[in-house]
């Protein structure tokens, strides 16, 4: 823990820098995220009911779930100096992606008591699943982390396209209009996407005020379950050869 503690600082330093602006950069850049996001609906003439704060519900965790993988791309180019001059546990790096972009978006909590006071909304006894919504959120990004940690060492070429990807997956969800005011005829294609059961069990705590639905927890926590199954083993098998692949990069 000490170790993942002091590679998440560590991360935090490269994109954010030092000093008081680091903290201002964290602040803000939750913030404006929504206020584009919100722009957007507005332009297109799709504004709905708390719009801020169901785009909040979005923002928050995809933020999470997408720095988290590109994090983890530029993960182990990132540790050439110690991965060559010392003896390290490489199965640190992609958790300490996700922990970095956690403690990145913490402050983005701070937008969802703001949105419901601005928009009205009153808490509920829903804010109890807080914990769990936020499980689930982590258990997707650590899935989705080490895939994308191979691809960084196996395709970094790729890595740019893969993080236009995670972008239209955005759109290609609940992310910017909620999935209750989706067409039917798209509705059911975009429940395929786990990020939406994700982004509505975040609506249900803050902004629907009820219990998150069976479908919107375990459809991402097993994705992201599914995915540590399949690409854990061969992060496992391919680390022994960072060291000599990271020279070539």
């Amino acid at each position: 823990m000490h170790v993942l503690m002091a590679l998440a600082r560590s991360d935090l330093r490269i994109r954010y820098g030092r000093g008081p602006w680091q903290f201002v950069n964290w602040f803000l850049t939750p913030f404006v995220l929504v206020c584009v996001f919100v722009l957007l609906r507005v332009v297109l003439d799709r504004t709905g009911e708390a719009v801020g704060l169901s785009i909040a519900c979005a923002v928050v965790p995809f933020q999470i779930v997408s720095l988290s993988s590109i994090s983890a791309m530029n993960g182990v180019s990132l540790r050439e100096p110690i991965l060559l001059n010392r003896r390290f546990d490489t199965m640190l790096i992609p958790p300490s992606a996700v922990m970095t972009e956690a403690l990145a978006f913490a402050t983005g909590f701070v937008m969802f008591p703001l949105m419901m006071v601005i928009y009205g909304v009153a808490p509920t006894a829903s804010l109890v699943w807080l914990p769990v919504v936020v499980a689930v959120t982590m258990i997707l990004s650590l899935g989705a982390a080490w895939p994308s940690a191979l691809l960084g060492v196996w395709a970094p070429n790729m890595t740019v396209f893969a993080s236009q990807a995670l972008r239209i997956l955005f759109f290609a969800s609940s992310g910017l209009v909620a999935l209750s005011e989706v067409p039917d005829g798209v509705h059911d294609w975009i429940v395929l996407n786990p990020l939406t059961g994700l982004f509505e069990s975040w609506r249900d705590v803050f902004l629907y005020g009820g219990a998150p639905e069976f479908w919107e927890l375990a459809y991402p926590t097993a994705f992201g379950a599914l995915l540590m199954l399949v690409f854990l083993p061969l992060y496992r098998r391919e680390k022994r050869h960072f060291a000599k692949l990271v020279t070539s990069l």
